[in-house]
């Protein structure tokens, strides 16, 4: 596993994790943030970027890792959206991490969670997806 860190995430989402969490706050729409682990390939060479719907938010964070903001979608469907990712690319054992952003976040609190839930997925090497809200509360 190629080593994040929470600035890497920040840097490259900032603006459009302020948005969300603006817009969760203000409107009470929901926004979901999933990180996606390539660990054996590069994410350029793989082209997963290009199986992300229009609307959500995907960035490059390094070689190995991807991020995307899900958005205008709750977390079962942000779920479903990531597995159809991971399971477009079987050949390349991505790994999937999501998280769903709450009221009362901030940018740097959504950053250490979804490295928390980087390093639980990268535990256990047969599990494919670590979804926060039901693997940390069930």
């Amino acid at each position: 596993m190629k080593e994040l860190s929470a600035i890497d995430l920040k840097l490259a989402f900032e603006q459009d994790l302020k948005m969300a969490l603006y817009t969760l706050e203000r409107y009470n729409i929901d926004a979901n943030w999933a990180l996606v682990a390539c660990d054996d390939y590069d994410v350029d060479k793989a082209h997963i970027m290009d199986s992300v719907r229009h609307s959500d938010v995907i960035r490059k964070i390094n070689e190995h890792y991807i991020a995307v903001l899900f958005t205008f979608v709750d977390h079962v469907g942000a779920r479903c959206a990531l597995e159809k990712l991971i399971n477009l690319y079987p050949h390349h054992h991505l790994r999937g991490s999501l998280i769903v952003l709450q009221k009362g976040d901030t940018i740097e609190s959504v950053c250490e969670r979804l490295l928390e839930a980087n390093r639980f997925i990268h535990r256990d090497p047969h599990r494919k997806i670590f979804h926060e809200s039901h693997d940390f509360h069930a």
